[in-house]
């Protein structure tokens, strides 16, 4: 005569099967989170590389990040497009096309050869179609006629998520933000401790708003305040390291705090970053901006006014 499972042995194997099920899950939660880490690491070295590859190609130097010239600082000649101008290039008849080495990410694209290797699986692809139904309360420009899905890899040259450290290569007029006296100006050998100076940025965002949810990139950042004495004023990098960390509803409410990586419990996770030697690694906020006090000795004059600090962030300033 056959036997048959009873009910109670049944219910007594779906139990197990419940109890593995309830300890294996976040196990696996735990390997794709890692899975998600290790990709973005390799995207970000990737990109390091690339830079690296063009300095060698270019007399030591990486481009600007606004390489084909700024028509927002006024500068002559300038093009578009520019840092949150997605205008079409001027000097070759105003249309994007597929291969255009505009901006800091195209004059790279023949070295990576491919623009999704700048995006990280956390964030994931822009929505370039919500960023321009938004440009208005994004503060952006956008492309004649708007969205146009044949046009991506243009939008992703001009702004994309893997952002460059911007006091590596600096930016506008003399006394703007990143303008110091002494800046290295992209010169690569002119970095003194390249293990420990930071190149690229992954999963940079436009702001705090509707541009985490757009996955709508940066290009370039930068911390706090660099003309500052490590002060957490106003000028934010954009940075928003998402690893292991949460969104917060209330983003702005350390505006002008020094507590904001209280306040928005966004800036308490991870973001990966590539370093001018070629590595790169995942770093928490408080790591990646923290503010030291300038070696023994060493006076630094990183304003135009003559003031001197004496802290600076080791992470980001190449010339220290």
């Amino acid at each position: 005569m056959k036997r048959a499972f009873t009910l109670i042995e049944l219910l007594v194997v779906i139990a197990i099967i419940a109890i593995l099920a309830a300890i294996l899950f976040p196990v696996f939660a735990k390997a794709k989170e890692a899975a998600k880490k290790t990709h973005c690491i390799s995207n970000t070295k990737q990109t390091c590389l690339a830079a690296l590859m063009y300095a060698g190609d270019y007399d030591d130097r990486i481009p600007r990040h606004d390489n084909n010239g700024s028509c927002l600082y006024g500068e002559s000649p300038c093009d578009y497009p520019d840092w949150g101008d997605f205008r079409f290039p001027l000097a070759n008849g105003n249309t994007a096309k597929a291969g255009e080495p505009v901006m800091y990410w195209g004059a790279l694209e023949p070295y990576h050869k491919n623009n999704e290797i700048g995006i990280c699986p956390h964030m994931g692809k822009t929505n370039w179609g919500g960023v321009f139904a938004a440009a208005a309360s994004l503060g952006i420009t956008p492309p004649p006629g708007g969205y146009n899905k044949a046009d991506e890899s243009f939008y992703y040259k001009t702004l994309g998520q893997m952002a460059l450290n911007l006091m590596i290569i600096d930016y506008g007029g003399l006394g703007s933000i990143n303008r110091r006296p002494g800046a290295i100006y992209g010169q690569l050998g002119a970095i003194q401790r390249p293990a420990e100076v930071i190149m690229s940025v992954s999963e940079s965002t436009w702001g705090y708003g509707a541009e985490i949810s757009l996955n709508f990139g940066n290009g370039a950042v930068w911390p706090s305040y660099p003309n500052a004495a490590c002060a957490y004023y106003t000028a934010d990098g954009w940075t928003r390291y998402p690893h292991n960390g949460y969104n917060d509803s209330d983003a702005w409410a350390w505006y002008g705090s020094m507590t904001r990586h209280i306040n928005n419990k966004n800036l308490l996770g991870f973001a990966v970053f590539s370093f001018t030697d070629g590595h790169a690694k995942a770093m928490k906020y408080t790591q990646a901006e923290k503010c030291e006090p300038l070696p023994v000795g060493v006076t630094w004059q990183p304003t135009m006014t003559g003031a001197a600090i004496g802290t600076y962030y080791p992470f980001w300033v190449p010339e220290r």
